[in-house]
C-alpha cells in the first residue's frame, strides 16, 4: 500500500529538527563561554560547587562543541548522546536545587534531551532496532514537559505576561495565556497521539517566535547581557527537540526504517558531491 509523501514528510526530510538543535546548543554554550559562567536560570548550579568556574568552561564549550558535530552526519550520533547527557544532567540540577521554577528549568531541559534522543535514534534504529515503546516513551514525555510549560504560564502568569514586548499589539495577559493553552494543546496532542506530528511543528514555530521576538529584540539592544544570547539559544534548542521529535515520527509513519544515510540529506549530498 502507497502512502501519499505529505508536507510533513518532505521536512521530516530536511533534518531541520538537528541543525536547529546544533545551532541552539552552540548559541546557548556561547553565551555561557562569554559571560564565563552558567546560564543561571537553566543552570542553576550552586556558588559552593568546587571547581564551579572550571565546570563552567567545560559546560560551555561541551555545548558548542556538541551542537556544531551534530551538524555533521559523522559525529551526529555521538553528539546526540553528549547532548542528551548535558541537559539531563541540568534538568536534574533544576529539579533538585529547585531554583527558578525548579520543575520548568528541569522540564525545558528534559524536552532537549528527548528531542536529541531522537535523533540519535533515528541515526541508530536501522543498525540496533529500537522497540516501538522507545517512540511512546519519547512522545509522552516531550508531552509531559508540554503540559508543564502550559501549565507555567498560568501559575507565573504576572510574571509571563511581562516577557511579552510592548510593541505587541493587544494586552500581555491575553499573550501569555494564548501562548499556554499553546503548550498545552501540543502536549495533549501528543500523549493522546492524534495530529502528534503537526503539533511538534506548531509547537516549533512557536518556540521560534519567543527567540525572535522575546529573546533577540533584548539580545540585540543590550549584546553584553549574554543572558538574553542564552535564552535565544535555549528557545532554539527546545524548538530542535520538538521537531527533532516530529521527524522522528514522521519517519516512523512513513516506514522508512532503513540505513539512516538513505534519510540523511546531508549524506545525499556528500555523495553527489
Amino acid at each position: 500500500m502507497t502512502r501519499t509523501h505529505t508536507t510533513l514528510d518532505w521536512l521530516a526530510e530536511l533534518d531541520l529538527g538537528a541543525w536547529i538543535l546544533g545551532i541552539g546548543s552552540f548559541v546557548f554554550g556561547f553565551a555561557c563561554l562569554l559571560q564565563r559562567d552558567f546560564a543561571i536560570y537553566w543552570q542553576p548550579v550552586p556558588a559552593g560547587v568546587p571547581f564551579r568556574q572550571e565546570l563552567a568552561y567545560a559546560s560551555a564549550v561541551l555545548h558548542m562543541v556538541s551542537g556544531l558535530a551534530l551538524l555533521h552526519r559523522r559525529t551526529a550520533r555521538l553528539a546526540a548522546q553528549v547532548i542528551i547527557v548535558l541537559y539531563l544532567i541540568f534538568g536534574a540540577v533544576c529539579f533538585t536545587t529547585r531554583q527558578n521554577f525548579g520543575r520548568l528549568g528541569a522540564s525545558e531541559q528534559l524536552a532537549v534531551a528527548v528531542g536529541a534522543a531522537m535523533i540519535w535514534a533515528r541515526i541508530s534504529r536501522a543498525r540496533s532496532g529500537h522497540p516501538r515503546w522507545w517512540l511512546t516513551v519519547a512522545r509522552v514525555s516531550y508531552g509531559i514537559c508540554s503540559l508543564i510549560f502550559g501549565a507555567s504560564h498560568f501559575f507565573a502568569l504576572k510574571f509571563t505576561a511581562q516577557m511579552i514586548p510592548t510593541w505587541m499589539p493587544g494586552d500581555p495577559t491575553f499573550w501569555a495565556m494564548f501562548t499556554g493553552v499553546a503548550h498545552a494543546a501540543v502536549g495533549i496532542a501528543l500523549i493522546a497521539n492524534r495530529g502528534a506530528i503537526l503539533a511538534t511543528r506548531l509547537g516549533g514555530l512557536m518556540y521560534l517566535c519567543f527567540a525572535a521576538i522575546v529573546w533577540t529584540p533584548g539580545a540585540i539592544v543590550h549584546p553584553a547581557e549574554w543572558l538574553r544570547w542564552a535564552g535565544v539559544g535555549i528557545s532554539l534548542a527546545m524548538m530542535g527537540g520538538v521537531w527533532s521529535l516530529g521527524d522522528y515520527l514522521s519517519w516512523i509513519s512513513a516506514g522508512e526504517i532503513r540505513n539512516p544515510e538513505e534519510n540523511d540529506w546531508r549524506a545525499r549530498t556528500a555523495r553527489v558531491g
